[in-house]
């Protein structure tokens, strides 16, 4: 779950590591913004979303707007789904997705910029990256109509320049031929001798370090992470292969894996996988935001309406992916409704340096 953060110099790409982790975002009235149903209606009631899309899909198509710039980091099997969706319930309006780890998404935002470019309508990805991209200017605000379904730490309250249109749901995973479920509850039973060496922990995970640091404090944090590193683990790099080696029985637990992952494994290849119920949930967003000057104004926030509605959250969940909003289930069951959410929040990716190199140097990771 390592970010990579990019800094302009001399016309030029510098990209230094970083990563962070989370709480919610304080929650200042929403009148810092203008929302959806009041930029699309005159009136003084709020617009219900099927309404706000209706007006925004009319405009765009008086305007000739046929298309959607999107900026994802969204996996291509995900976007061949939910993105035909869209156009499915608008017709003539397509979305035409650049597909780019959350790296690389920065860097060519960043280019276009640099260059007078504005291309990009609607932007689509990690938390700290996107953050980035934010804090350059380079979205604006956009309170979509379906604002209310999501829960404070999957939206910006402060500014309204973004909302997670689906989360990962960090949790340990077991291989139920070696743990019974419910022998392990929370992360430190991974410090007990019984797992030593039979555990894997992602190399890029100081994110949870740095929830830990919120939820229990900087001593305690750095207890649990000493004790899981003293409990000889098998260092990976990339959760869908930890978790496959996981079902395979390589090792007996993960310290974290996205939740859709496992779930994918359990119910869809009947793999035996199950996962830990911690409390709370340690849970990352992945934000959307609104470009700047998009080249598609009406279509990009229709789009941003229908991503945020239950719809768009629907096509979301097709794909075994957790949506964000409180009005649509994940569509496999158990997998965030144990224990409330812990949202990761982007505000905390200035902590990420030192968090990062304190869990490097733990691990041992170099």
């Amino acid at each position: 779950m390592r970010s990579l953060f990019a800094s302009v110099i001399a016309g030029g790409l510098v990209v230094a590591s970083a990563c962070g982790g989370a709480a919610p975002a304080a929650n200042p009235s929403p009148s810092a913004a203008p929302s959806a149903a009041a930029s699309a209606s005159s009136g003084g009631a709020p617009q219900s979303a099927d309404q706000v899309m209706a007006t925004l899909y009319a405009a765009a198509k008086a305007d000739g707007e046929k298309t959607v710039a999107f900026y994802s980091s969204m996996n291509t099997g995900d976007a061949k789904v939910i993105l035909p969706a869209f156009t499915k319930q608008f017709p003539g309006i397509t979305v035409d997705e650049t597909r780019l780890d959350s790296t690389k998404l920065v860097a060519k935002v960043v280019a276009e910029k640099k260059a007078g470019q504005n291309l990009v309508d609607v932007i689509e990805t990690s938390s700290f990256d996107a953050l980035y991209l934010i804090d350059q200017g380079y979205t604006q605000p956009y309170q979509n109509a379906s604002w209310n379904d999501y829960q404070a730490g999957a939206r910006d309250d402060e500014k309204h320049l973004w909302f997670a249109d689906r989360e990962n749901n960090e949790l340990p995973g077991i291989n139920t031929t070696k743990i019974k479920p419910g022998e392990i509850t929370t992360w430190t039973d991974l410090c007990k001798p019984q797992y030593s060496g039979h555990f894997a922990v992602e190399v890029g995970d100081s994110v949870m370090y740095t929830a830990f640091i919120h939820l229990y404090g900087k001593d305690k944090a750095q207890q649990i992470v000493k004790c899981l590193a003293a409990n000889h683990p098998s260092m990976r790099s990339g959760h869908t292969a930890m978790a496959d080696l996981l079902a395979a029985g390589e090792f007996w637990a993960t310290f974290m894996n996205h939740g859709h992952e496992l779930t994918k494994l359990k119910y869809d290849k009947k793999a035996p996988i199950d996962w830990v119920h911690t409390n709370p949930i340690i849970t990352d967003p992945v934000l959307t935001a609104l470009a700047q000057k998009p080249p598609h104004p009406s279509a990009a926030k229709l789009f941003i309406e229908w991503l945020a509605s239950p719809s768009g959250q629907q096509a979301i969940a097709s794909r075994g992916r957790v949506p964000s909003s409180t009005k649509v289930k994940p569509k496999y069951p158990g997998i965030n409704d144990f224990a409330p959410k812990y949202y990761i929040s982007p505000k905390w990716a200035a902590e990420s340096n030192a968090d990062t190199k304190f869990w490097d140097q733990t691990f041992g990771i170099q």
